[in-house]
């Protein structure tokens, strides 16, 4: 068996147990527990909290719930740097694995095809834009691009920076409404609602989508020109 397949294997075995554990395993109860703990152990709890984020991130669990915690457990200005920095840790961790698992085996399905390569391209030359607008329009799957960034030519660095910063005003605004909330339950249970309405979220997003529509059009139709 090759090398990268072995190595795909893995990959794929680790996300999948991760992903097993945290719908097994009582989460819902720890991260209560941790909420209690956290004035007991005010530097140890935002470490744990950091971590679990990234893994549970990695795992597809539910960006927006970890999030809120963040809110819940340490309130606006110290829970968003730690939410940020778990959450965009847990998308770099997914965006490798991405890469492991599947851009060698894009990059052979790819193979003469001009307009596909020439995607490939436009996604590359307009990357920091395209990730942060993706990122931007908080109603794409979140968890599901991290991945799927993985796939493209998209560098790390710039992943990470456009990550970081498009993800910033839905972590603002999650970690904001998790400070609303009376407790975890409160966050499951989605109680929890901005004082005012929502409708501009659905507006942005919808602008960014499209945004991001016609960077990629624009630049794949520069790149098969290039190639022609």
């Amino acid at each position: 068996m090759k090398r990268a397949t072995i190595n795909r294997l893995l990959v794929l075995a680790g996300i999948a147990g991760f992903a097993i554990l945290f719908r097994t395993l009582p989460v819902t109860e720890w991260l209560q527990r941790l909420a209690l703990l956290n004035e007991q152990y005010p530097v140890a709890v935002p470490v744990v909290y950091v971590v679990a984020v990234t893994v549970a991130t990695v795992a597809l669990f539910p960006g927006w719930i970890s999030m809120m915690l963040g809110g819940l457990l340490f309130g606006l200005l110290p829970g968003l740097p730690l939410a940020l920095l778990g959450i965009t840790a847990g998308a770099y961790g997914a965006f490798l694995a991405g890469r492991v698992l599947g851009r060698s085996w894009v990059e052979e399905r790819m193979g003469e095809s001009l307009k596909l390569q020439a995607l490939d391209e436009a996604v590359d030359a307009q990357s920091f834009y395209i990730v942060f607008l993706a990122r931007f329009a908080i109603v794409l799957p979140f968890n599901l691009l991290n991945y799927a960034f993985g796939l493209t030519r998209v560098t790390a660095t710039t992943y990470l920076g456009a990550t970081a910063l498009g993800m910033l005003p839905a972590v603002l605004l999650y970690v904001y409404l998790g400070t609303l909330a009376d407790d975890f339950g409160a966050i499951l249970a989605g109680d929890v609602r901005p004082a005012s309405g929502t409708y501009w979220i659905a507006a942005v997003a919808i602008v960014a989508i499209a945004a991001v529509i016609w960077i990629v059009q624009r630049a794949a139709k520069r790149a098969l020109r290039q190639h022609n």
